[in-house]
């Protein structure tokens, strides 16, 4: 038992924390024939927009009809046809595996011409689309980013038409009101630019190297210095790298911006960890599980983290009460439980949990077991 054990120990190495940091960051995959497209959109400028807010406003707009025709492309004529997924996680999850190259772009001081296009490797799209689905944390935060971006864009309309009344009127205060929603306006858009940059940083996660990623993520950080998720993708981006030092400074202005996020809270709990801080580590962690009780995986990570830096009985009641929130849905749970009581020396619980994993259809437990 204990030969089996470290057998465990070894598989878990390279696992525990990237199932955390694979939140932000889609896994490579193989490459096959190309599709391409080309798109054309006109921004007609409002009160609020200068050139610049005028081309991100426009960018966003063309990125959106070229994601839609890949889709519906992947969909027609993919492996993603038989994956019972609908089309706009597709959509969704192709923003990170693809890149938009502008190709012509014009400014008359009243509209903004803009015409882009993209070219992917559409089955190595269609699996990189499979894998983000079967992962929920990954497929969560690719569709937070879509759905902050529309929420950005309906607010810009909205912020247009504030900005147009606010003009017209008069009286106290009415300037202080435009520059105002003026600041509204322009922070709107600075997401959708950060939005951007964290697209291609995903997107050189997997083809670049880390010096154009930390560049890429850095830029959203400029853009959009008061949103929160440029610095949990940088955080993470610098824990991968293995620089825990510069990843704390970043989540813990995520964690100071958002403090509800799940994912800056347990990266900020990792980098901790790694710097010797343990009983702080700690702290984080309780904190996030106490605002998400009925979150399996979050309890199942937080449990593994803690596992893989030698803390079993701080891992042990996290394993415990996702396993008690849905006992059959519990494998991994179970299998990392295995672990902690092998750590503590409970041979007897660890085996039995062991079993109880390969029985929920975890591989490692079953092959261990045989």
């Amino acid at each position: 038992m204990a030969a089996s054990l470290k057998s465990l120990q070894r598989l878990l190495s390279a696992w525990v924390v990237g199932a955390v940091l694979c939140a932000v960051f889609p896994c490579q995959q193989a490459a096959a024939e190309p599709f391409t497209s080309v798109r054309e959109y006109t921004y007609r400028a409002g009160d609020a927009d200068s050139k610049l807010t005028s081309r991100t406003i426009a960018l966003e707009q063309v990125k959106r009809l070229l994601l839609e025709e890949l889709g519906t492309y992947l969909v027609s004529n993919t492996v993603v046809k038989d994956a019972q997924l609908a089309k706009d996680e597709i959509v969704t999850y192709t923003a990170g595996a693809v890149v938009t190259i502008v190709i012509e772009e014009h400014w008359n001081g009243e509209e903004y011409y803009l015409k882009a296009k993209i070219t992917a490797d559409a089955d190595e799209v269609a699996k990189s689309v499979a894998a983000m689905h079967a992962d929920r944390e990954k497929a969560a935060e690719l569709a937070q980013l879509r759905v902050q971006a529309g929420e950005s864009l309906k607010e810009i309309e909205r912020l247009r038409k504030e900005l147009a009344d606010a003009k017209t009127s008069a009286g106290p205060g009415a300037a202080a009101n435009v520059s105002s929603v003026q600041k509204d306006y322009n922070q709107a858009v600075a997401r959708l630019t950060a939005k951007d940059y964290l697209e291609q940083g995903i997107h050189l996660q997997k083809t670049g190297s880390f010096p154009e990623v930390e560049a890429a993520l850095g830029k959203a950080i400029a853009s959009a210095p008061d949103w929160y998720r440029p610095y949990v993708a940088r955080g993470a981006a610098y824990l991968l790298a293995n620089q825990p030092e510069k990843a704390q400074g970043d989540l813990e202005q995520a964690v100071r911006l958002n403090r509800t996020d799940t994912t800056a809270g347990n990266l900020h709990g990792i980098v901790l960890l790694k710097l010797g801080r343990k009983t702080a580590g700690l702290s984080e962690f309780k904190r996030i599980a106490a605002a998400a009780p009925g979150d399996l995986n979050m309890h199942t990570n937080i449990g593994g983290v803690l596992y893989k830096n030698n803390m079993p009985r701080e891992a042990l009641p996290f394993l415990t009460h996702s396993i008690d929130l849905r006992a059959d849905d519990a494998g991994r749970s179970y299998f990392l439980r295995a672990q902690v009581y092998g750590q503590l020396g409970k041979k007897q619980k660890a085996l039995e949990d062991l079993r109880m994993a390969a029985q929920r259809g975890n591989k490692k437990a079953g092959e261990l077991l045989q």
